[in-house]
Order: C-alpha cells, then structure tokens, then sequence
C-alpha cells in the first residue's frame, strides 16, 4: 500500500477508536479550558503589572518619573512568560491524562480516569518543562517571521522559513508526550527518541496528522468559516433586522470550528499513542491493523530501533 494510502488507514482508525469512546474527547476540551483560564488570568495579572511600570517610568506631566518602575515592568513580563507555560502545563496534563486512557483503550482494559489524571500529576515537571521548551520554540518560530518588514520578498520568505520550522518541529515531536507519561521520560530525553523514532515515520506521521487535520477542515473548519464570515457579513452589511440572524450563524460558525478542532486534536493524540506502542514493540492493538503499523515503523523490512 502506497504511504498516501496507508495514512489514510491509519487516520480511519485513529477517528473509529474516538468515536467509539467519546469520553476522550473530554480530556481535549478540559486541556483546552484550563490553558486557556489560567493563562488568561496569568496574562490579565502580568500585563497589569507592566501597565503601572510603563506609567512609572513615562508618567503624565507633572508627575515625576520614578526609578523603581522597572520593577513592576520586569516582574510583570515573567508573570505573563510564566502563566503562559503554566497554561500549556495545565493544558498538557489533560492531554497527558488522554494519553493514559488512550493506552488503556488500545489494550482493551477499562479506561481508569482517577488513575489517568495521578499518572498525569506525576510527571507534572517533566510536563512543565516540556511546555517550556514549546513556548521557547514557538517564540523561535515568531522570531524567524518577523514582523512583516524588510520588504515583500522578505516578509514570504520569512514566512515559509518559519512555517517550515513549525512544521518539523510538530513532526519530530509526535511522540513526546506519549514518551513523557508512558516511559516517564524526561522532556529532553523524549525529544530525542521521538526524533529518532519518527525519522524512520516520516511520511506515514506527516500524512498521517494532515488527513487527520483535512478530514475535520473539510467537514467542520470549512463550514465553520463560512458560517462564521457569512454571520459577521450578514450582519455588519445589511444590519436591521439581520443582525441576530447574522450573529445566530457567526456563533454556529463557531461552534463547528471548536468541535472540529476537539476532534482533531483528540485523534492526533491517539495516533501518537498507537504509533508509539507500535514502535515499542506491543504490535498492533484496538482498531489499529498489522499492515498499517508496520508500514508506519518499518524501513528496509527492519523494525524500528527504539531501544
């Protein structure tokens, strides 16, 4: 079977599993409410601080500018660094708490949700640092786009080399938080042996999430956007009486685009979880066939080293 048409199996059964435990998707949602409270709160507080700084330092005439302003403006710029890996951390461990459940799917055992979220708070630090290492790849990838100037050619060419940079790391990384809680490896030691591990996986692991990601774009993200546009149309060119029917479609717009990222992220992380257990050498397990999990981990017709 071609990879194309491999990682098409390999999605199918990554979305049969889902569906037939919806509980997963839970976690998903959890994982996204709570990165986005506490890194919201985390932000409120740190841009707060940063606020009375920048007024300390360039007060209103005539009150007098004050040396301790940078104080608060400092203390303020780690509040908000820090609530946005505290966010990704408490994100990460719903999605660690996933993983555990995901696993005990895939063997056939009654998914544990207790058990799940202590194996998750056990490696609460490596998920930390984990997190940590994102937020700092993530503001890499900023860095490489700029901030569109320079020029039109630059502005692209920045753009794709960021794009690309992005993608590769997601890529490489596929297997990190499977490593983190089923191996309860550390986040650098993760790192390298999903990297070593998905060298070999390269087509099936970049297929294998895009028709993951195409499968719901086609049927909630596109729909969803334009809903969503359609809505904010509706309503800000014909107003009157079609500005509740236009925010009516706006919200449904939405709604599809949330649901279709919930679904989404919940398969690629039970992909994660098979491939893994797979490359492990626990064989294919739940919906997951022989054939397409070898095609996934196999170079040459030799297993891939993951010891």
């Amino acid at each position: 079977m071609s990879r194309w048409g491999n990682s098409k199996e390999l999605t199918q059964a990554s979305y049969s599993l889902v569906k037939d435990n919806p509980g997963m998707y839970r976690w998903t949602v959890l994982a996204a409410v709570h990165g986005a409270v506490i890194g919201a709160i985390g932000s409120v507080v740190g841009l707060a601080l940063m606020l009375v700084g920048d007024y300390m330092i360039n007060p209103d005439a005539p009150t007098e500018p004050s040396d301790f302003g940078f104080v608060p403006l400092v203390f303020g710029a780690i509040v908000v660094l820090g609530s946005v890996i505290g966010g990704l951390t408490a994100a990460n461990r719903q999605l660690a708490g996933l993983i555990r459940v995901t696993d005990d799917v895939l063997h056939g055992r009654t998914p544990d949700e207790d058990a799940a979220l202590d194996a998750a708070h056990s490696r609460l630090g490596a998920l930390a640092a984990w997190s940590a290492i994102s937020v700092a790849v993530g503001t890499l990838v900023s860095l490489i786009n700029g901030d569109g100037s320079g020029g039109f050619i630059t502005a692209i060419l920045r753009s794709l080399l960021a794009g690309l940079v992005a993608a590769v790391w997601a890529v490489l990384t596929t297997l990190v938080m499977p490593l983190i809680v089923l191996e309860q490896l550390g986040a650098v030691a993760a790192i390298k042996r999903s990297a070593g591990i998905i060298r070999t996986t390269w087509g099936e692991a970049v297929l294998g999430s895009v028709r993951i990601g195409a499968r719901f774009a086609l049927v909630f993200g596109i729909p969803g956007g334009l809903l969503l546009v359609g809505g904010v149309v509706l309503a800000v060119v014909v107003e009157g009486a079609a500005i509740p029917v236009g925010a009516v479609l706006a919200l449904c717009g939405v709604a599809l685009i949330v649901v279709g990222s919930v679904k989404a992220a919940t398969c690629r992380n039970v992909f994660g979880v098979a491939l893994y257990r797979w490359a492990n050498g626990d064989g294919a397990l739940g919906p997951f066939s022989e054939s397409d999990l070898r095609g996934a981990v196999e170079v040459k017709d030799s297993p891939v080293p993951v010891g």
